[in-house]
């Protein structure tokens, strides 16, 4: 199945779909996040200076966010393997319709901020402001999935006409549709982060044990956590939890591949290839039972402190160490998803003194005393 071209002729069970959607989306929005996640704190002193070049360049990165929806439809696409115009199909459906690009009637005069240039007659302006809606993007790339499986399974791909067919019927259809349920996927999301965020605020502490405990099983998933944080917009004291909880599964990955594995592997552990031990994990679940507990002791100084983190931070940890500077820097970039900062030492105890005693108590605890594993469970060669 892995060798088939995407054609009528493609074989997927509901399984395989689900997960190449989910895997591409993971994808998609890392390559946004990532990059602007990591360097925004290393630009700030910069950019506070005045530099140019780092006001620009942190722009552009920035800016990666709006493409979200675009690499969301292209990653799945290339999960799928499909065609380059259907990859270009996916792409300009899932950007289109995913709200990261809004448009607006302009008046006449009004002035282009890229070329100075002044319009002279009432026209269109499209605005690119931060990821959309994440679900429906995967959504809208779902159903271009199928429809582009059934055109190619029933219309033989449109044929000779496929180049202006398919963006136009597909790709404008699979986006109008995405346009018209975007409102209700939206309210729906919204409705799942202001829940999360009204239980964390109404009962701190145990809503900090559950969403520490869920990101730290989320994080060795095929499920992005920063997507999943991004999708719900998690902030507060529920992202600053999310955080943790990844921390508490990468310090008893840490533990165990530092015994078994080539110092490569536990290199990329550190750096944010948690993803990449699923193998092993799933092979011994029961490992999973030393990730919530860890993630249940590290998620105690998080209500204690109120630590609090962002959508783009939650889902990090330790990855660039973001998630720790955005609870400690009052004027970071995001600081309208957060109210209330740390000092340097609750910071510590919060990201790196509860999650590595805790990660050793409770993997000796379950691979010592208990004997539910062993180091040699987390073999994996990346």
């Amino acid at each position: 199945m892995n060798n088939q071209v995407f054609d009528g002729s493609y074989k997927f069970t509901a399984k395989d779909f689900f997960f190449k959607v989910l895997n591409g989306s993971a994808q998609g929005i890392l390559i946004g996040v990532l990059p602007s996640a990591v360097l925004k704190y290393v630009l700030l002193p910069f950019i506070k200076s005045g530099q140019a070049w780092a006001m620009d360049f942190n722009a552009i990165l920035v800016l990666f966010s709006s493409f979200i929806p675009i690499l969301i439809g292209v990653a799945i696409a290339l999960h799928f393997k499909m065609k380059p115009l259907d990859v270009g199909v996916m792409a300009i459906a899932t950007g289109a319709a995913s709200g990261s690009i809004k448009w607006a009637t302009a008046p006449a005069g009004f002035v282009n901020p890229v070329t100075g240039v002044k319009s002279v007659v009432p026209g269109t302006v499209y605005i690119a402001q931060g990821a959309g809606d994440v679900i429906n993007a995967m959504i809208v790339a779902a159903i271009g999935v199928v429809v582009i499986w059934l055109v190619a399974k029933y219309l033989n791909g449109f044929g000779a006409v496929a180049i202006i067919l398919s963006p136009l019927l597909i790709g404008g259809g699979v986006a109008m549709v995405g346009h018209w349920i975007a409102p209700y996927v939206g309210a729906i999301t919204t409705a799942i982060g202001n829940g999360v965020e009204l239980f964390t605020s109404l009962q701190p502490l145990p809503m900090a044990i559950l969403i520490a405990m869920a990101f730290a099983c989320l994080i060795v998933t095929p499920v992005s956590t920063v997507g999943i944080a991004l999708a719900i917009t998690l902030s507060g004291v529920g992202a600053g939890a999310a955080g943790v909880g990844v921390v508490a599964t990468t310090v008893v990955l840490l533990i165990n591949s530092l015994k078994v594995n080539k110092p490569g592997t536990t290199v990329a552990i550190f750096l944010g290839a948690m993803k990449g031990m699923m193998p092993s994990v799933f092979k011994k679940p029961i490992m999973f039972l030393s990730f919530l507990a860890t993630a249940a002791v590290s998620a105690l100084p998080v209500a204690l402190f109120n630590v609090q983190g962002t959508p783009t931070s939650a889902g990090f940890g330790w990855i660039g160490m973001v998630s720790p500077i955005q609870s400690m820097l009052a004027d970071g970039p995001d600081k309208v998803f957060i109210n209330h900062v740390v000092s340097v030492v609750p910071g510590i105890v919060t990201w790196f003194i509860v999650p590595i005693v805790a990660g050793f108590v409770m993997d000796y605890l379950f691979s010592k005393v208990l004997h539910l594993y062993s180091p040699e469970d987390f073999k994996q060669d990346m």
